[in-house]
């Protein structure tokens, strides 16, 4: 409880009787206080009456009656407003929340300012919103001032200049709402000084807060169902507006739905009427791909996001274009160089259903290469495509979709952007291919690094007589090792396991990797289903057995899941941005570039360790990797198979 300081105590006779009647009903420091409130604030005509109401047996400050005078109530919530705890008013029987009760309705029971305006309003037929019906349109029917004949009157600011509708007044100034300072006042959500949004539940809450609560649907205690809890129920409990006996005042005005809030409107129906203006043709009907994508859009978990990104994101144009059939949807594979918004609505689509995946990223990769080439010489275009395709093209490997994977196209454009560097340089050379000799090759290969993708085009055009016969050693075989210390990489551990400062999800796939050497691309594509409780622990499944988790990284785990808990069991543990795609490596080494390591050290420092201690086979089984790979890892750790029967029996036992 907070008593206002510097209050000055109750003087003059009548200030005497009422410390020696607060003294004998033995009040509390809260009561107190409001009568120092009240002697300091009430004026002196009302000051007696109110000082006996404060000074009687039958106040309470903590269950204010709503037939208390007005004016203690005002009191009272001055008093809430500046931090004086333990003070609560009465309940509004109409909009169920705790306010300062004034006005009477019908029934004689006392309600709040609002809800008294309220009564004086109706539902404009043309926007569906409740507001005094002062106009009318041109059918005759009350409308509000906005939907009538002449509009709303505009005003210009006359401190920023926007013309706007609604104004106040500053020292007889017209600003516009933005532009005049509101009032702050408490919070009693979050207990801060702030701009007031609404005064719902037990009291003002800011913006915020007042957000919060709109847009988090909840179950209600009273009748189980989905909905916005911004009102109080016979027990002061938050409940939804049909158990507090009140008009449905945050449903949808078309499907009575709370869940999605976003005005008189839920999300989910706004959604709809967008994605109907901007996916659909001009003749109103969708063509396949639009109609997949609406259907995408419709079932996404938060609309809100996808309503801005339709009204905000340059893409807008381009579905439209698509919509009405002037461009078709595989162009926007054709960009060479596309930039993040169509790289997002690429990846939106294809996930959508309405691109087809088998041959996208090579088609988006011929167009790379396709403008890549464009920027060699003349004479070399010709080689250069043909080299791209018959040789680059061909041998790099395929996904389960038959599409060119991620890592073959990463590698085909480093060596098509090598081919070209190499090829200008030797125009700067002044020497055509076929006289090149071996000491320009090595002077090259000092000057750029091209031991992987060099040899290769050398080897294809001796072959083909474009260039002579000329000899390139290739970069040998790295063996993995240790590359940090072993205390460096345990206070690494130490750190990702304890340390909230780091984002939860490069956590959690950091500590997978440093414990059991998993690759990046494997950990940050695991999904939810590999997951599942087992007593008190989670299991891992990736493999052909069951990985028990540690108590740390189980944490952490738990705590990945609770942040999405309507996820699908399909869906991945790690969502990237993009849609349909988990994390990209390169997110994790960006975390954990500051910590002073990398993905490779965390993984070879749990190889070594694991291949040490665990016979190969076993490794192999759990975490689903080839039984060579730790074998090497075993070969160079100084461990060998040979105490595999040992552990067989000491687990048998």
């Amino acid at each position: 409880m907070t008593i206002p300081r510097g209050t000055p105590q109750p003087d003059g006779a009548f200030g005497l009787r009422v410390a020696a009647a607060l003294a004998n009903k033995g009040v509390t420091a809260l009561e107190q206080a409001i009568v120092d409130a009240a002697e300091r604030i009430i004026a002196p005509s009302r000051r007696n009456g109110v000082l006996r109401l404060l000074s009687s047996e039958e106040f309470d400050p903590a269950d204010v009656h709503a037939e208390t005078t007005v004016i203690v109530q005002v009191l009272l919530a001055n008093l809430a407003r500046e931090g004086v705890t333990g003070v609560r008013l009465p309940l509004c029987p109409t909009c169920r929340t705790r306010k300062v009760v004034k006005k009477r309705n019908e029934q004689g029971q006392r309600e709040c300012f609002r809800c008294a305006q309220s009564r004086s309003r109706g539902e404009c037929p043309q926007c569906l919103r409740m507001k005094k019906l002062t106009a009318t349109n041109a059918d005759g029917q009350r409308v509000c001032q906005r939907c009538g004949t002449d509009g709303m009157p505009t005003f210009a600011c006359e401190n920023c200049g926007k013309i706007v509708t609604t104004v106040g007044r500053i020292d007889g100034r017209r600003v516009c709402l933005n532009c005049y300072p509101r009032r702050l006042r408490r919070c009693v959500s979050c207990g801060q000084q702030k701009k007031i949004a609404a005064t719902i539940l037990h009291g003002p809450h800011c913006f915020a807060c007042h957000n919060r609560i709109l847009r988090n649907a909840a179950p209600c205690p009273g009748c189980g169902e989905k909905r916005i809890l911004a009102f109080l129920s016979d027990d002061d409990r938050p409940c939804c507006a049909g158990c507090a006996g009140q008009p449905a005042r945050y449903a949808c005005r078309r499907c009575g739905s709370e869940e999605h809030n976003y005005g008189r409107l839920c999300g989910k129906c706004v959604l709809s009427d967008r994605c109907n203006d901007i996916l659909a043709g001009p003749d109103g009907a969708f063509l396949p791909p639009m109609r997949a994508l609406r259907d995408y859009l419709l079932v996404q978990p938060r609309p809100a996001q996808v309503i801005k990104w339709l009204r905000m994101g340059p893409s807008t144009d381009v579905l439209r274009d698509i919509a009405s059939g002037r461009v078709p949807v595989e162009s926007i594979l054709d960009a060479p160089r596309p930039g993040k918004p169509l790289i997002y609505l690429r990846t939106l689509l294809l996930d959508a259903g309405a691109l087809p995946r088998d041959a996208a990223a090579t088609r988006q990769l011929m167009a790379w290469a396709t403008q890549t080439i464009g920027g060699a010489a003349t004479d070399h275009h010709q080689m250069l495509r043909t080299y791209t395709r018959w040789v680059l093209l061909r041998r790099a490997s395929r996904d389960a979709e038959g599409d060119i994977a991620i890592g073959a196209a990463r590698h085909v454009k480093a060596s098509l952007r090598g081919l070209v560097t190499f090829l200008t340089w030797a125009e700067e050379q002044q020497t055509p291919l076929r006289a090149l000799t071996q000491a320009q090759i090595e002077e090259f290969i000092t000057l750029h690094t091209a031991r992987r993708w060099l040899p290769q085009f050398l080897t294809w055009a001796a072959e083909r007589d474009i260039t002579p016969d000329l000899d390139i050693s290739t970069l040998p075989r790295r063996e993995p090792a240790i590359s940090t210390s072993e205390a460096h990489l345990e206070n690494v551990i130490r750190t990702l396991a304890t340390d909230r400062g780091i984002a939860l999800d490069a956590r959690l796939a950091a500590l997978l990797i440093a414990v059991y050497g998993l690759p990046a691309t494997k950990t940050l594509a695991l999904h939810r289903r590999q997951l599942r409780d087992e007593n008190d622990g989670l299991d891992l499944r990736i493999g052909d057995r069951p990985l028990t988790l540690p108590a740390p990284i189980t944490l952490l785990a738990r705590e990945q899941l609770d942040l999405r808990p309507d996820a699908d069991d399909d869906a991945w543990l790690f969502p990237g941005r993009l849609p349909g795609q988990p994390l990209d490596p390169q997110y994790l080494s960006l975390r954990l570039r500051p910590l002073g390591t990398s993905i490779s050290a965390l993984q070879n420092a749990a190889r070594f360790r694991l291949a040490g201690a665990v016979p190969a086979k076993v490794l192999a089984d759990i975490l689903d990797f080839s039984v060579a790979t730790f074998e090497n890892y075993a070969r160079l750790s100084g461990s060998t198979r040979g105490d595999y029967p040992a552990l067989r029996e000491n687990s048998s036992r």
